[in-house]
């Protein structure tokens, strides 16, 4: 028997140890002001977790002094309020970089210099840069990628100069870009956006893919320009929806896409390829004053409700003219069966 207890017992033993070997954490909290990185593996349970929480104020401690933030699968508590970093006042036709936009009269400018990361993690505390004039400026890539935010995040009047990764990040309350500049583009596939989302007045100058992306809410895209492709290919907007003034310079795609409620499209003027082809408008749709520079597939969409087209600017699709060639084939064997013909209705007379 007692064999067995020993056995037993370091079969216990060992499972223990590797229940708790099996929570990798990769750095730790640097001294103020330094790098902050802190990685969690998949096997960390909530209580690991917690035990590792990383809070907000660290964080914006090593974005004062220009120290990257590369967090993985952590809890963030507290609020991450961006408005804490120190100001730079910027003048009139100045800039703080040479690829960044000139700035226009004089203008507060909060920067972030290095790259920020937060993957696969839980924010509990809300995000965000709350200014009316002054710019939030992430001079590295920003990367959320499958992170929650339970509470809300405003990054308004935030200018990003690397990539934006938001695919499989969830929002459950507001997500706010309004008059955002990305610089390199928005990824956002799969990303499910709470009660409002708004990226008004904002400008992509790279590509922006929200393949599969749901917005439970109301989702206001208004007077946004996308100087790059735009796919919203698969995505579900499932209450009011606004296109309204946006700007379309390079293709967009809403194939396959669900407008569940009210959808504007007013005055949005579309200069290239606008594929509506399989999208589903199961409330109203209103593309008053919309301009198409190329021809539109909107009869390939559903609408259960005819769309409002007042005003609204189309290009007919024109069939190709025929050239001498085809001309000739065509009406040339015309002339062949009209002679064989011919010669048919002769053979049955003669034989008579």
């Amino acid at each position: 028997m007692w064999v067995l207890a020993l056995w037993l017992g370091w079969i216990l033993v060992a499972w223990v140890a590797d229940g708790h070997a099996a929570c990798q954490v990769e750095g730790s909290l640097s001294k103020a002001g330094g790098a902050l990185v802190k990685k969690l593996s998949s096997d960390c349970s909530q209580a690991e977790r917690e035990l590792h929480a990383v809070d907000g104020a660290s964080i914006l401690e090593s974005l004062k002094t220009g120290q990257p933030v590369d967090l993985t699968g952590v809890i963030v508590r507290g609020d991450v309020d961006f408005g804490r970093l120190s100001v730079q006042t910027v003048g009139g036709g100045t800039r703080i970089r040479s690829d960044q936009p000139e700035q226009t009269g004089t203008e507060e400018v909060r920067l972030v210099r290095g790259p920020v990361t937060i993957r696969e993690s839980v924010v509990l505390g809300p995000l965000r840069h709350r200014s009316s004039t002054g710019t939030l400026q992430f001079e590295g890539p920003v990367d959320f990628h499958g992170t929650t935010f339970k509470d809300g995040v405003d990054l308004s009047r935030s200018l990003f100069q690397g990539s934006v990764e938001l695919t499989e990040a969830v929002f459950q309350k507001e997500a706010y870009f309004v008059q955002g500049r990305f610089m390199e583009g928005l990824r956002c596939q799969g990303t499910k956006f709470g009660p409002h989302t708004r990226f008004h007045r904002s400008r992509f100058h790279g590509a922006v893919d929200c393949t599969g992306a749901l917005f439970d809410g109301m989702a206001e895209w208004l007077e946004v320009t996308f100087e790059q492709p735009a796919v919203f290919e698969r995505a579900r907007f499932g209450s009011g929806t606004g296109f309204s003034g946006s700007q379309f310079r390079r293709p967009v795609a809403f194939l396959d896409t669900i407008f569940s409620r009210d959808s504007f499209f007013t005055f949005s003027v579309f200069e290239e390829a606008a594929v509506f082809a399989g999208a589903q408008f199961l409330g109203p749709v209103d593309f008053s004053d919309a301009d198409f520079k190329k021809p539109d597939d909107l009869a390939r969409a559903r609408f259960d409700q005819p769309p409002m087209l007042t005003r609204t600017r189309r290009v007919i699709q024109e069939q190709p003219a025929d050239d001498l060639s085809t001309y000739l084939r065509r009406y040339g064997l015309t002339a062949l069966l009209l002679l064989v013909s011919a010669g048919l209705v002769g053979y049955i007379l003669k034989s008579k």
